[in-house]
């Protein structure tokens, strides 16, 4: 996917001196983690990324980069780990990373077949923000993620408005720098009237991502050897986790 417009340095260094200085007038009630403060003093990409996300609004790259650090602070995101989260919803297989895009783009992998009503939607939150922390650590925060609903198999019981607006909000305003695509795959026909629903609580920049995909066109966005059997291609992977 062809990136946005690039924000120059000094766009960048002004979102930092300003959000800094602000910290320090204002500082927040519960001190910002450590490592949080540490990414934006010692590195360019979070800034980069958001003034991309939110194509060169300055002020608007400040006030959520303060609600971002606001919100890993009270989530405890940089806590998470393997051993603190829902273990049956890590273990279950509705929600993991396996293989890449065709853009080289870690693959998010939601089975709305394992899904169901009754889950408990903070823990699943949980588990998809560990994945997705643990996929920016491996490779420095520089890679995006592809975030790809496999609607293969599910039905009515298994779609849940609800849980799909928790996922779409998180990265719209916690990690709006973090999508490649969106791609929902073999959405039953049972399912396109609600689908219609979710495309309507869907902010701008999430439908520019978003792509429909069935076993004919799924090589458009993932080659055959990085899709699974069931999606139509090579991949007999079973998930299984691993730490």
């Amino acid at each position: 996917m062809p990136k946005g417009e690039q924000p120059t340095a000094e766009q960048v260094n002004e979102v930092k001196t300003r959000f800094l200085k602000n910290l320090e007038e204002q500082p927040p009630a519960v001190p910002f983690h450590p490592s949080d403060l540490a990414r934006i003093k010692d590195s360019d990409v979070w800034i980069t990324q958001l003034l991309e996300a939110y194509k060169l609004d300055v002020e608007k790259a400040i006030i959520r980069l303060r609600e971002n650090c606001e919100w890993r602070q009270s989530f405890g995101t940089n806590d998470i780990t393997a051993t603190n989260i829902n273990q049956e919803y890590l273990n279950d297989g509705e929600i993991y990373v396996h293989n890449q895009d065709k853009d080289g783009m870690p693959l998010l992998i939601v089975n709305f077949s394992k899904h169901s009503k009754s889950k408990n939607h903070d823990d699943l939150i949980r588990v998809i923000v560990y994945w997705v922390e643990r996929v920016q650590h491996q490779y420095n925060y520089e890679k995006k993620i592809t975030l790809f609903m496999d609607m293969t198999g599910a039905g009515l019981s298994n779609l849940d408005l609800d849980f799909i607006k928790r996922i779409v909000g998180l990265f719209e305003t916690k990690y709006p720098n973090a999508p490649n695509y969106i791609v929902v795959h073999e959405l039953p026909f049972l399912l396109n009237a609600a689908f219609k629903i979710v495309k309507g609580f869907m902010p701008a920049e999430a439908l520019e991502i978003l792509r429909v995909t069935t076993k004919k066109d799924i090589n458009e966005y993932v080659d055959q050897e990085n899709s699974l059997k069931s999606w139509g291609g090579n991949d007999d992977y079973t998930y299984k986790f691993a730490a």
